[in-house]
C-alpha cells in the first residue's frame, strides 16, 4: 500500500535544505515585522499620552513683618501657560485667557476669590509667628512662599506636591500620595505639629483637590489651552579657535514643550562628540526653545551629520542635515588682514588731522580781510 504524502511533505522531501532555510527566513521576517509594528504602536501610544498629560502649578508669595502683611500675590500656570494671578492690594483675580470664565463658571471663580481673601489672614499669622524667632524682627521683612503642583493623565491624578519656602530656602515638602511632611531645615522641625493639625490638613486637601486637580480637569475638558505648534528648526556650524567643529541645532516656537533632538552621523545614531544642551526654555509667547550643540575634532569634517527632531506636531521624525562646511581663513591670514586694516585706519586718521590743521591755519589768515557784520557790503544798484 502506497503511503500518501501531502504536497508540503513532498516539497520538503525534495529540497530539504533550501526549503527549511526559506521557512526560517520567512519566520524571521514575520518576527521583525511584528516587532516593528509593536514599536509603531508604542510611539503612537506615547504621543497620545503626551497629549493627555497636563500639569497645574500655583505659586503664592507673601512678604511681611511681625507687625503686618505687606504684600501677597499668587499666580497660576497650566502646562507652562499663565492662567491668571491674584493681587493683594487690589483684591482682584486677573484671568489671562477669557474663555477660562466659561470653563470654570462664575460660582467656582467667586468661591476661589473668597478663599484667596481668607488666605490673607493665614499668611499673616504664619509670617508673624515665624518672624518672632528673628533677632531683628522689628525691622526685617520676611518672605513666605507656597508652591503647589498637580498632574493628571486622562483625567486621573498621578502626582501632586507641596513646597513651603521661607526667606528663599525650602523648609518643608510633601508628596500628596504619601501625606507626610518632609522637614528640610532642622530649625523648623518644631513647627511640624502645626502643619499636621486637622485644620491645616483639611485646608490643604480641599485646596489641592478643588483648586488644583479639579480646576485642571475643568479646563482641559472644556477646550484646548493652546494649539500645538511645530518647531522651527535651524542647523548651523562653525569652527572655533582651537580648530574644532561646532554643530548647532536650534528648535524654537514649539508647543507643547515635549521634544527630542539628537544627532545622526552618516545615518547612524550614537554619541559622536561633546554634546551640550540649553534645556527646554520658555519664549515670551508661551512657546518653547531648545538648542543642542555638538563639538567634534577637526578630522570629522568630512562626515555627514544630521539633526533629528521629534515632536507631537511632526508626524514623523524630521531630518535636518548640517550645511556644507564654510570656508575658514587660516589664523595667520586673519591676523594679517586685521593688521592691514588697523594700519589703513591710522593712516586715514593722520591724513585727516593734517588736512584739518592746514585748513584751520588758512582760515585764521583770512579772517582780517572779511567784512564786519555791522557794515555789510551791499551790491551796487
Amino acid at each position: 500500500m502506497e503511503s500518501k504524502t501531502s504536497p508540503l511533505g513532498v516539497w520538503l522531501t525534495r529540497k530539504p535544505g533550501t526549503n527549511l532555510l526559506k521557512i526560517m527566513e520567512c519566520q524571521r521576517r514575520r518576527r521583525w515585522f511584528f516587532l516593528i509594528w509593536l514599536l509603531i504602536l508604542g510611539l503612537f501610544a506615547v504621543r497620545e499620552a503626551q497629549a493627555a498629560h497636563h500639569r497645574h502649578v500655583g505659586q503664592f508669595t507673601a512678604v511681611g513683618t511681625i507687625h503686618s502683611l505687606l504684600e501677597l500675590h499668587g499666580i497660576s500656570f497650566m502646562d507652562d501657560v499663565e492662567l491668571g494671578s491674584y493681587n493683594y492690594a487690589q483684591q482682584k483675580i486677573n484671568i489671562k485667557i477669557p474663555w477660562i470664565f466659561e470653563a470654570l463658571g462664575l460660582d467656582y471663580i467667586t468661591q476661589g476669590h473668597h478663599l484667596l481673601e481668607e488666605s490673607e489672614k493665614y499668611f499673616r499669622r504664619v509670617i508673624q509667628h515665624l518672624a518672632k524667632n528673628d533677632t531683628d524682627h522689628d525691622s526685617r521683612n520676611h518672605t513666605g512662599q507656597l508652591h503647589a503642583d498637580c498632574e493628571i493623565d486622562n483625567d486621573i491624578k498621578i502626582k501632586s506636591h507641596l513646597h513651603l519656602i521661607w526667606d528663599g530656602e525650602e523648609v518643608y515638602r510633601m508628596e500628596e500620595d504619601d501625606g507626610q511632611w518632609e522637614n528640610l531645615k532642622p530649625e523648623f522641625r518644631k513647627y511640624q505639629h502645626i502643619l499636621e493639625t486637622p485644620f491645616w490638613t483639611d485646608l490643604r486637601k480641599r485646596h489641592m483637590n478643588k483648586y488644583c486637580v479639579d480646576m485642571l480637569r475643568k479646563i482641559t475638558g472644556y477646550k484646548r489651552l493652546k494649539d500645538n505648534v511645530p518647531p522651527e528648526v535651524t542647523v548651523s556650524h562653525h569652527v572655533n579657535p582651537e580648530g574644532n567643529i561646532i554643530l548647532s541645532c536650534t528648535a524654537t516656537g514649539f508647543y507643547p514643550q515635549s521634544i527630542l533632538l539628537r544627532w545622526e552621523k552618516n545615518g547612524k545614531l550614537g554619541i559622536w562628540g561633546k554634546e551640550k544642551s540649553t534645556g527646554i526654555l520658555p519664549n515670551m509667547d508661551n512657546t518653547f526653545y531648545l538648542q543642542l550643540t555638538l563639538e567634534l575634532p577637526p578630522e570629522d569634517s568630512e562626515m555627514v551629520y544630521t539633526c533629528v527632531v521629534e515632536h507631537i506636531e511632526l508626524k514623523t521624525p524630521a531630518m535636518y542635515p548640517v550645511p556644507e562646511k564654510p570656508t575658514v581663513k587660516k589664523p595667520w591670514v586673519l591676523a594679517l588682514g586685521i593688521m592691514l586694516t588697523v594700519i589703513l585706519l591710522l593712516s586715514c586718521a593722520g591724513a585727516f588731522i593734517t588736512w584739518k590743521k592746514r585748513k584751520s591755519g588758512s582760515t585764521g589768515h583770512l579772517e582780517g580781510s572779511l567784512p564786519s557784520p555791522a557794515s555789510p557790503t551791499l551790491p551796487p544798484h
